[in-house]
């Protein structure tokens, strides 16, 4: 996460964010993404299945590759909308 942070940060000239903001934004986009897949595998293992799908085999199916963005994504919205004061 640190290191996504860090990238973040390089990357600051392409968003509309300070170096510190962006460094920021993507710190708390990577630890959404992190409870995105937690969640969604406690409710995997609550029903019992290992995979959504079998699509891409060894990728656990396709529910399962948006799984961090589910939650990163209006968690970033939010912030970027009440939050961000340019």
């Amino acid at each position: 996460m640190a290191g996504a942070a860090a990238h973040g940060a390089a990357l600051w000239w392409a968003t509309p964010f300070s170096p510190w903001l962006a460094a920021l934004m993507a710190f708390v986009i990577c630890v959404m993404g992190f409870f995105g897949g937690l969640v969604m595998s406690a409710i995997k293992r609550d029903r019992g299945v290992k995979d959504w799908g079998s699509m891409n085999e060894g990728h656990g199916g396709m529910l399962d590759r948006p799984d961090s963005v589910v939650f990163a994504a209006p968690v970033f919205l939010h912030a970027l909308r009440y939050g961000w004061v340019p």
